[in-house]
């Protein structure tokens, strides 16, 4: 058979994923999948994982790190954890494509492989910590938060956070009661407390973590402006005690296509144009402006607030 034939004959989950556990039906599996990989037909992300190679061009770095996780997450003994835990959920990450992986053993068993983009964790882990999720096993929803703030820090935590609630896959109850007596530390309650599921991104969320930690002024998150026709508008943020309005321009929101951009960069002009007029004063942002800090500092600006010289880390690499 040519190589074509072969490709044809791999089995291939619904995430693209292809496992070699799931190639029995192919006589010398191990032989096959080499030669798809030196044909340049698939690639290896982990051992016995592989995914077609278009599969993986196609798919945007942020993408990329999901379909990884989940490759490591085949291997048998391991548990996902922190941002590979999260992919696997579809909770939004403070950074989108991680450097590393994590994950928990299954048992005390053999010690198991890592290397320079896996790292093992050694907190204990109850059963109710533990899910299966499409058939890899991962930290549940609330220890996948809580792993974040351990690992990565206030930010990570608080993004996937929103999202969980948004999503409906916890509370501020529930995650209060998983936290129990570690609810009393500062992060972790102010966690609590001030996550919210109003945002409607990851930037947004991204953006709200930083004022939430940092504490120099507060935001209302979707604020209504109701403009002269009686349309009601919601605006990103407003800052609290202020007509001070912030708008955060994420990937693809002025469509794909010159003819979509033109329409939706017309009907935004004409929207910014009746919040104004309506007594809100907005600023935008880029996705790299909220990550560098740069949307902070600006903010600081307009409130006439003195810039800082240095910040707290709120995101650990």
């Amino acid at each position: 058979m040519n190589v074509a034939t072969w490709s044809a004959k791999i089995i291939e989950r619904p995430d693209g994923l292809i496992l070699r556990s799931d190639q029995t039906h192919l006589p010398d599996c191990n032989h096959v999948l080499r030669m798809l990989v030196k044909h340049r037909e698939i690639r290896m992300l982990s051992r016995g994982a592989y995914a077609r190679c278009s599969t993986i061009d196609e798919l945007p770095p942020w993408g990329r790190f999901d379909l990884d996780a989940r490759s490591v997450g085949s291997t048998r003994g391991r548990i996902l954890a922190g941002y590979s835990a999260a992919a696997v959920h579809g909770l939004w990450r403070y950074q989108s494509v991680p450097g590393r992986h994590h994950i928990y053993r299954r048992s005390q068993g053999r010690r198991l492989t890592t290397g320079p983009r896996l790292t093992e964790l050694h907190s204990r882990l109850l059963p109710e910590d533990t899910v299966m999720v499409d058939g890899l096993w991962c930290t549940s929803v609330d220890r996948t938060i809580a792993d974040l703030v351990r690992v990565h820090g206030f930010g990570a935590g608080f993004v996937a956070l929103c999202h969980a609630l948004r999503l409906g896959l916890t509370s501020r109850e529930n995650f209060g009661r998983f936290l129990g007596g570690e609810e009393s530390s500062g992060d972790l309650r102010t966690l609590v407390n001030r996550a919210t599921p109003a945002v409607e991104s990851a930037m947004e969320a991204q953006f709200l973590a930083q004022s939430v930690f940092y504490g120099d002024f507060d935001l209302i998150p979707q604020y209504a402006v109701t403009v002269e026709d009686g349309t009601v508008y919601r605006v990103d943020f407003v800052v609290e005690g202020t007509i001070e309005g912030i708008e955060l321009d994420g990937r693809g929101k002025y469509g794909s296509t010159d003819g979509e951009q033109h329409f939706s960069l017309e009907r935004e002009k004409r929207r910014a144009d009746a919040i104004r007029r309506a007594g809100v004063t907005t600023a935008h942002y880029s996705y790299h402006q909220v990550e560098k800090l740069h949307a902070y500092r600006a903010t600081l600006a307009r409130l006439g607030l003195p810039d800082r010289t240095d910040f707290p880390r709120i995101h650990i690499d």
